[in-house]
């Protein structure tokens, strides 16, 4: 399975609410990590946070129009 998103890409981490440390925001893919479980997974790194998280493609998406 290949991955979506490239190293280096800005995207938007989906929110979960089953984990409520995770919130909705704007971040960057640091590395394209190997297939497991049912998907291709990511780290990345939240604009938001100093941590990075490691996320499976279904968590996130391309970033939609800004509104003004």
């Amino acid at each position: 399975m290949t991955h979506k998103y490239q190293v280096g890409q800005a995207l938007e981490l989906i929110g979960n609410i089953r984990a409520s440390t995770r919130r909705s925001g704007s971040c960057k893919v640091v590395a394209l990590l190997p297939f497991e479980g049912q998907t291709v997974q990511y780290r990345i790194q939240s604009d938001a946070e100093t941590h990075q998280r490691i996320v499976s493609e279904n968590d996130l998406r391309l970033p939609g129009p800004v509104s003004v």
